[in-house]
């Protein structure tokens, strides 16, 4: 039988099942509910975890090289190498795939060894094929809703008096997980800022005009599966950046002078 020579059983064993329900819980409920770095690990040893045991399900024979090519390949998903593949797969028609480069991740990658193991000492439980079929296309939506994305268009206002230099000055001061780049020229300069798993990423201008800075929310990044909440997400923007930056020690004399939005 196919299940009996695949060891298909795997994808049916409780160790599977508790990693594969984890995953599903944490990318759905627990990264929305908590936006901590917690349930960004979580995935990964989870994810991990269940990715490896998926495909030594199907080619148990070759479970070592399996596992060496999954670590190898995440720690190049985990780099910034990988950015050019997902830029790629992004152009197309299809659902959009964020990941953030957070070499602490890494960590993960000794959950990969303990797959090994299990496959070898998990119960050899019967599973009805049906039920096996339906684990394993369970098991590949919540590999995809790991890495899923949608980006959400804004165009929300914040002025600041301070120069833009000198609002760029506290910006740089803030903790360095929240800043990711500048860019541009002239004007009007780019940036882009990393929050957490669930909220990845917002992309912003500032452009100074007479003396003062006016900070503008293009765009953000959500990664939770689901339909985003374009307030929630403009509201956990203003929390962690607007407010952080005006409540810098380094600057108080930033003071939020008005607020405008344009909803899309």
């Amino acid at each position: 039988m196919i299940q009996k020579n695949r060891s298909l059983h795997l994808l049916g064993s409780p160790g599977f099942l508790i990693g594969l329900s984890l995953l599903l819980l944490n990318d759905f409920v627990f990264k929305q509910q908590f936006h901590n770095a917690f349930t960004g690990k979580l995935s990964d040893f989870a994810g991990l975890f269940v990715f490896s045991l998926f495909w030594i399900a199907f080619f148990r024979r070759r479970k070592t090289f399996i596992c060496i090519s999954i670590a190898v390949l995440f720690v190049f998903w985990k780099s910034a190498y990988s950015q050019f593949l997902i830029a790629g797969w992004n152009r197309l028609p299809l659902f959009g795939v964020e990941r953030t480069v957070d070499y602490s991740d890494l960590c993960a990658l000794l959950i990969v060894p303990l797959s090994y193991l299990y496959c070898k000492t998990s119960p050899r439980v019967y599973v009805p094929r049906r039920l096996i079929h339906a684990i394993a296309i369970v098991s590949l939506f919540a590999f995809t809703a790991t890495s899923f994305s949608h980006k959400v268009p804004f165009d929300n206002q914040y002025q600041f008096q301070s120069s833009r230099k000198g609002l760029i000055e506290r910006i740089a001061r803030l903790p360095k997980n929240d800043v990711s780049d500048f860019f541009g020229k002239g004007d009007v300069a780019a940036l882009r800022i990393e929050f957490d798993s669930c909220t990845s990423t917002a992309n912003v201008s500032l452009e100074e005009r007479e003396n003062r800075t006016v900070i503008t929310l293009k765009e953000m990044v959500n990664r939770c599966p689901g339909e985003p909440r374009p307030e929630e997400m403009r509201q956990y923007f203003e929390k962690e950046f607007i407010d952080k930056l005006r409540e810098n020690p380094g600057s108080r004399s930033a003071k939020i002078l008005s607020i405008s939005s344009s909803p899309k």
